[in-house]
């Protein structure tokens, strides 16, 4: 186990047990959100490439994406 992880369970057992539930929340919501750019990323990436060749894509991607960061 790497040394950030081995911090990360000394600090979560320092934890009062009320303070478990929303820090475990936290966590799955980042691994939650992490997954759905994955996702997304990959998305378009298949877009991309059955799009290949059209004129103007790759801009009109570009722009989305741009616009979902705002």
């Amino acid at each position: 186990m790497s040394a950030m992880r081995d911090e990360l369970h000394s600090l979560v057992d320092q934890l009062p047990e009320d303070q478990v539930p929303p820090v475990l929340a936290l966590v799955r919501e980042n691994i939650a959100a992490t997954r759905r750019r994955e996702g997304a990323a990959l998305t378009l990436e298949r877009i991309r490439e059955r799009m290949r060749g059209v004129t103007g894509v790759d801009e009109e991607l570009h722009r989305l994406r741009d616009e979902s960061r705002d």
